[in-house]
C-alpha cells in the first residue's frame, strides 16, 4: 500500500508541477512593478532636483568659468560673495593663483542686425513719403 500511495503522490506532484505558476501574470506583475518604481524615481528626482536647485541659487559660491589645461589640471574662476578668485585645480590639490579685481561692465545693447536696419529704413522711408505729401 505504501508503494501505491507513493506512486499516487508522485503522479499528483508531476501534474501540478507541469501546470506551474502562470508565467503571463508573473511577467505582467513584474512589468507593472518596474513601471511604478520608475515613475516613483522620476517624481522623486523632480522633487529633489527642484529643492537642490533652489538651495544652490541661494549659495554665494559660483563657478564662473572652467578651462581644462590638459590631463587632470584645470583653471577655474570662482566668485565667493563679492570677491573673485582664479584657482588652479589638480588631481588632488587646489591652488589660489590670484584674486581678481571685480570688473563691473555695463550691459551692452546688442547691435542692430541687417534685418532690423532694413526694416527700420523701410518704415522711415514710408514716414518721410507721407510727410512730404502733407
Amino acid at each position: 500500500m505504501d508503494a501505491n500511495y507513493t506512486l499516487g503522490l508522485l503522479a499528483q506532484s508531476t501534474r501540478s508541477a507541469a501546470q506551474g505558476p502562470d508565467l503571463t501574470r508573473y511577467l505582467l506583475v513584474c512589468v507593472l512593478l518596474l513601471l511604478a518604481l520608475g515613475l516613483l524615481a522620476f517624481g522623486f528626482k523632480k522633487l529633489v532636483a527642484g529643492a537642490v536647485r533652489a538651495r544652490a541659487d541661494k549659495r554665494s559660491l559660483q563657478v564662473l568659468d572652467l578651462m581644462p589645461l590638459g590631463g587632470k589640471q584645470r583653471l577655474a574662476v570662482v566668485r565667493c560673495y563679492d570677491r573673485t578668485f582664479a584657482l588652479g585645480l589638480g588631481e588632488k590639490e587646489i591652488a589660489l593663483i590670484a584674486e581678481l579685481d571685480p570688473v563691473v561692465a555695463p550691459a551692452r545693447e546688442p547691435e542692430p542686425t541687417k534685418v532690423d536696419a532694413d526694416a527700420f529704413s523701410k518704415v522711415y522711408a514710408k514716414l518721410r513719403g507721407k510727410e512730404g505729401m502733407a
